[in-house]
């Protein structure tokens, strides 16, 4: 009887471990590793917090980013005003808040934009191959001669002189109309999205080629599956996973792209804040009053931390070379 209530509880046992391992996925494992490392996750409920403070900061905000007050100008951080107040009286405190709109809506519509352009011409490369792939990666290789950020600002001297002049066309009238409404972000969006896209086609190129030989595609095609099936079903779930971590760590490099735009005058449209323009007009008061560009900078600084933290912990929880497995 002892022998069989014995073989029994190793029964059980062994049928306990192997529901565990079923339950066990890439994706569970990767998450698993993700909570294990500390900056990632710091870096991760800031963000959180960061996008949060942006949705509701009309909520949060003691004032609106455009209300002045000339009898506080340049007012030092007291209770009134906790950062301080800018040259026209605005509580610096409230421009941060809504400037992390600005920040944040840059940086996901430029690295949603890129990841959706960079996959399709990649995926499309590196599964048709032959004069397709030739092609499009000589058209990349084209467009990598191209100074990025000398063709940004170029793009933005003209649609700000676009923007001024206005125009009859019927189809540039709405998109001014867009833009203003916007606080010239449209043109942001169109500027940092044309060529951020590069470096993705190649990675989703890369991916494809390293997996579109491997068997379970083979079996899909054995098995009658269209191009389009394998595609969809078999190769972008395995491709999605590295982009979206390589496109994390890319976002800090547009939130910097926009602030430095900002910052000599081809971002966002005044009174709209943003973090770049913040620091453009504080900078030249720094030395008498030190507290103009103190939130700006903070919230710039802490928030490209948090993303770049959160990137590399993304990495190596995706990459099970990077885990040791």
């Amino acid at each position: 009887m002892a022998a069989a209530e014995k073989a029994a509880i190793r029964e059980k046992a062994k049928e306990a471990f192997e529901a565990s391992r079923r339950e066990r996925t890439p994706f569970r494992d990767a998450m698993r590793q993700l909570l294990k490392n500390r900056a990632a996750v710091i870096g991760g409920v800031f963000v959180i917090l960061v996008i949060l403070m942006a949705i509701f900061a009309d909520f949060i905000a003691p004032y609106h980013f455009a209300e002045v007050h000339f009898e506080d100008n340049y007012a030092v951080p007291s209770s009134k005003y906790l950062a301080g107040a800018d040259y026209l009286g605005r509580d610096l405190l409230s421009r941060t808040i809504y400037g992390a709109r600005v920040s944040l809506a840059v940086a996901f519509v430029a690295s949603s934009v890129s990841l959706v352009i960079g996959l399709v011409i990649g995926m499309v490369s590196g599964y048709a191959g032959g004069r397709i792939d030739n092609f499009l990666m000589r058209l990349v290789d084209f467009l990598y001669g191209f100074p990025f950020l000398i063709f940004v600002i170029l793009l933005q001297v003209y649609f700000k002189a676009l923007s001024r002049r206005g125009s009859g066309i019927a189809f540039v009238g709405p998109l001014l109309d867009l833009n203003r409404r916007m606080g010239g972000m449209l043109f942001i969006f169109i500027a940092m999205g044309f060529l951020n896209w590069l470096q993705m086609a190649r990675i989703a190129r890369g991916q494809v080629l390293s997996y579109k030989q491997k068997e379970f595609v083979e079996a899909a095609r054995m098995v009658g599956a269209g191009d389009a099936r394998i595609i969809f079903r078999h190769l972008l779930p395995n491709v999605l996973g590295p982009c979206i971590v390589s496109e994390t760590l890319a976002i800090p490099g547009y939130i910097f792209t926009e602030a430095f735009l900002s910052f000599i005058g081809l971002g966002v449209d005044a009174p709209t804040p943003s973090w770049g323009i913040m620091i453009s007009e504080g900078y030249t008061g720094l030395r008498s009053y030190p507290h103009l560009i103190m939130a700006p900078a903070i919230a710039l600084v802490l928030t490209v931390l948090a993303f770049n933290f959160l990137g590399d912990g993304l990495r190596d929880a995706f990459d099970p070379r990077l885990r040791g497995e």
